[in-house]
């Protein structure tokens, strides 16, 4: 199910444009001085075009978990495979493609030109942005008022994605499935029909 709000946030607003990169023959030790002079834990390998990544956990799991010095592997024996998204992608169709991919870090990417990078930490850095213009949008549809949530609402509350129309909002166990509260409005008014 997806997250539905008015407003469509694109990755523009979150990626980090100044991607740092290194060779497929950069030595993993060269990778991880990069990765801490830089505090970062992602490197994208790109020769003439964009080849894979390299990422801290690949280093843990395909070196030092093998106790192989880094000296002697070089990036395109641990690089990974890339996911990619193009410019126009919006902040929750690029968090729904990291789940779906099991990944932290999408490359942005246009035509075959490297243009960013978005990482969970960068969604991570937006979301109050994100979590204040949704309360907002709420507040101005009146959803937020005091008498939306009236005595009949139990205190059980809680907020999340809408069984049945996808929406994040504060929902209300209803039958064993959650609702919002403009879904369990429309249920009332079916029934009255």
């Amino acid at each position: 199910m997806e997250l539905k709000t008015k407003h469509n946030i694109g990755i523009k607003d979150a990626m980090t444009y100044n991607v740092i990169t290194a060779t497929s023959s950069s030595s993993i030790s060269d990778i991880a001085t990069i990765m801490t002079k830089h505090d970062i834990s992602s490197v994208v390998i790109e020769d003439q075009v964009v080849e894979g990544i390299v990422t801290s956990n690949g280093i843990i799991s395909k070196v030092v978990s093998k106790n192989i010095s880094p000296q002697d592997i070089t990036a395109d024996m641990v690089m990974e495979k890339y996911v990619s998204v193009g410019l126009d992608t919006s902040l929750i169709e690029a968090s729904s493609t990291m789940i779906k991919n099991n990944c932290k870090v999408l490359l942005v990417i246009e035509g075959d030109v490297l243009k960013g990078i978005l990482t969970l930490t960068d969604i991570v850095r937006v979301s109050p942005e994100l979590i204040g213009l949704f309360i907002e949008e709420k507040n101005l549809d009146g959803l937020y008022s005091d008498d939306v949530y009236s005595n009949d609402y139990d205190e059980h509350l809680s907020e999340g994605v809408c069984e049945k129309c996808g929406v994040y909002d504060r929902l209300r166990d209803i039958d064993g499935g959650y609702l919002c509260p403009d879904c369990i409005d429309n249920e009332s008014e079916e029934e009255m029909d």
